[in-house]
């Protein structure tokens, strides 16, 4: 029985022959850690080759680094079990809840490893994956982690092969017939390797991934089923190249090999194109990784490689930059079918079908409303009413809040019902998201298309994120309709409140002599008002400090006599108010005594935000020109009062009685200008 360091021996000697610790990262062993990754549903997959007294990792996703001590693997393990090894909590394992990354970080729970297996059955390491949570895998998410376990392998015997493939052609040169004869016979065993490789074709399978090889003078290829699956052509082993290079399309064809260019090995190795499939026309994202073989003269004479369907990969991350800018669009709607029509766009680029749109439902009516609907070509309009009794089986089950998504209506029994309509709407296949407002159907955001299709979940996520953005937009503008509605009548109360009390004040102080009094107390109400205006337009949070400036002193001068500046400043209730007042008793004594009193006089009002210091000062400059010399009063009334109290009730105000006029400087915080109060 062959000994425990003997079998070590034999397993480190098999690792090294592959000649791949410390390689460089490669996108085809990337790829095949990603699908690990999405197959399992984990944060973290690694292609793992366990060295003498370390791990490298030749793929990884999730962890960031490429090479870890063997004292805390748990692939070391996985090497001592048959095949594949699963640890559903590590906490709960005893092999394991001692472990270091389980004990502390990164906290590991949930386990999963391939074994990777050499020719003569040694295992050199894993294809594995590992989360943060305690999980089980299925039975299909056991037997791909193993499929593409195999398909490592495929790629590791291959590189092997090219390796010797390569020495064997250099030594050709120099050997005897004999010798050539042996690699030409390398050669033919590669090329079975690459395409009839029993072991392979499963992991090829479970993975997209097809395997080809150009012969570059005569541009014929050798395929393998998967890659007549792609590009949807009948399935042989024998094509010539120009078969695929016309279900390229169009616009990458510059990307993709042709003879022209393959033949000084100019074609790039690494690229990414579309194609239309020959079967059923639909345009699919194709990813090629290929590499040259040089003949005994150094000409390129093969190009050998795979290409993978990255379709799903390519629209994921189009939809995750879709929804991200989603949200910006949908601000800038304004109405219903504003809104209506930004998420119907999105939504049918995402899911690349037929229509796509908004209906509102009115239950009380028994109609639906289409707001809009996003067309492909030749495909008819819905928009308009619709009997909601024509879909009844379809609204019963989007009335108590579930997302529907039918692959085919006609396979569908419990549509029956609403059958008709969707034949007569050329409906196939559809995705519809109810929209609940406070327990209540009120709309439905729906993708039709006019083939049978499976929804997949990516799919659904993104079509909930969709409706979800969509929705939260509707509620914003019914939200701010009815808001206007409020301020409106807000704003007639506040009016009709204001009146009344000037009449009263008008009937209680009309024998009083100072009628200067009495003026200044309805000048007062006016400023109140105004202000109340102002904030009352921006929905009584703040108002700007320009408009408030303007409406106030709109009631004392006309254009040209007021001279404004400063940039947008927002004011909270608080300082809108205060402002307010102040503003009305300077602009009441300029016109008593001061620049407005005078043809010739003028205000400069100008403001300004310092940031030189931590905490922003508003600093407001009156300046009276063109008037009687500024004398300070000998007396001091409530309006005195009032601009002593400052912007605020700061009290910080600076005044300056010159020979051309007033001149007054306001300051106060930034926070307490803006500041919302309660």
């Amino acid at each position: 029985m062959e000994g425990i360091a003997s079998k070590e021996q034999r397993r480190l000697a098999a690792l090294e022959s592959y000649n791949v610790l410390d390689t460089p990262r490669e996108q085809d062993f990337d790829d095949i850690a990603q699908l690990a990754s999405t197959i399992c549903g984990t944060p973290i997959a690694v292609v793992n080759l366990i060295g003498e007294d370390r791990q490298f990792f030749k793929a990884e996703v999730g962890l960031g680094v490429r090479e870890t001590p063997i004292d805390s693997s748990f692939c070391a393990k996985a090497i001592l079990e048959q095949d594949f090894m699963m640890v559903a909590d590590a906490t709960q394992d005893p092999r394991f809840n001692c472990n270091p990354l389980v004990t502390g970080q990164p906290n590991i729970r949930f386990y999963a490893g391939a074994l990777l297996k050499s020719d003569d059955d040694l295992a050199i390491g894993t294809v594995c994956v590992l989360g943060y949570e305690p999980k089980q895998l299925s039975e299909d998410q056991k037997r791909s982690l193993q499929a593409l376990a195999r398909q490592v392998m495929s790629q590791l015997e291959l590189r092997r092969t090219m390796q010797g493939m390569s020495h064997d052609l250099a030594l050709e040169r120099r050997l005897s017939a004999k010798r050539q004869i042996r690699a030409s016979k390398v050669g033919a065993k590669n090329e079975e390797l690459l395409v009839n490789d029993a072991r392979s074709k499963a992991a090829h399978d479970a993975g997209r991934i097809g395997i080809f090889e150009v012969d570059i003078e005569s541009n014929d290829m050798i395929v393998s089923e998967e890659f007549c699956r792609i590009f949807g052509v009948p399935s042989q082993r024998n094509y010539n190249a120009s078969v695929f290079q016309k279900l390229i399309i169009d616009e990458d064809k510059k990307t993709a090999s042709e003879a022209a260019s393959s033949g000084d090995a100019n074609a790039p190795l690494s690229v990414e194109y579309r194609i239309r499939r020959g079967n059923d026309q639909r345009v699919r994202w194709v990813a090629r990784r290929a590499q040259f073989v040089e003949d005994d003269l150094g000409r390129p004479s093969k190009m050998i490689g795979v290409v993978i369907d990255v379709t799903d990969s390519k629209r994921k991350d189009a939809r995750i930059a879709a929804l991200l800018t989603l949200g910006d669009r949908l601000r800038v709607g304004k109405t219903v079918e504003d809104i209506s029509r930004i998420a119907s766009e999105i939504l049918a680029e995402g899911l690349s079908v037929s229509r796509a749109g908004y209906a509102s439902i009115n239950s009380a009516t028994g109609n639906l409303f289409v707001e809009f609907n996003w067309l492909a070509a030749d495909v008819p309009s819905i928009a308009g009413h619709h009997a909601l009794n024509e879909f009844s089986a379809t609204i019963d089950r989007l009335d108590v809040g579930d997302t529907l998504a039918v692959p085919n209506v006609n396979a569908a029994s419990w549509l029956e019902a609403d059958l008709e309509a969707y034949v007569a709407l050329g409906v196939r296949s559809f995705v519809k998201v109810p929209i609940i407002d406070r327990g209540v159907l009120v709309g439905v955001l729906f993708a039709h298309d006019s083939k049978p299709r499976f929804w997949s979940k990516l799919e659904l996520d993104f079509a909930w994120g969709v409706a979800d953005r969509a929705y939260a937009a509707i509620a914003r503008l019914n939200a701010e309709s009815e808001q206007r509605l409020l301020n409106q009548e807000l704003s007639h109360r506040l009016k009709n409140t204001l009146s009344i009390v000037q009449a009263i004040a008008a009937q209680t102080l009309r024998n009083v002599t100072e009628k200067d009094a009495v003026a200044a107390f309805n000048g007062r109400l006016h400023a109140l008002s105004s202000a109340h205006d102002v904030l009352l337009q921006q929905s009584w949070s703040t108002a700007r400090l320009r408009d408030v400036i303007g409406k106030v002193m709109h009631l004392h001068a006309t254009d040209g006599k007021i001279v404004i500046s400063g940039p947008e400043v927002p004011l909270g209730p608080k300082a809108g108010l205060s402002l307010s007042l102040l503003l009305h008793e300077l602009g009441t004594n300029a016109i008593k005594y001061g620049a407005l009193s005078t043809d010739a006089g003028t205000v400069n009002i100008s403001w300004h935000v310092s940031d030189d210091s931590e905490k922003p000062i508003l600093t407001l400059k009156w300046e009276e020109r063109g008037g009687p010399p500024a004398t300070e009063p000998e007396r001091r009334g409530f309006g005195s009062r009032l601009i002593r109290m400052g912007i605020a009730g700061t009290g910080d105000v600076e005044k300056n009685f010159t020979p051309s006029g007033l001149i007054a400087t306001f300051r106060a915080p930034l926070s307490l200008v803006m500041e919302l109060g309660e």
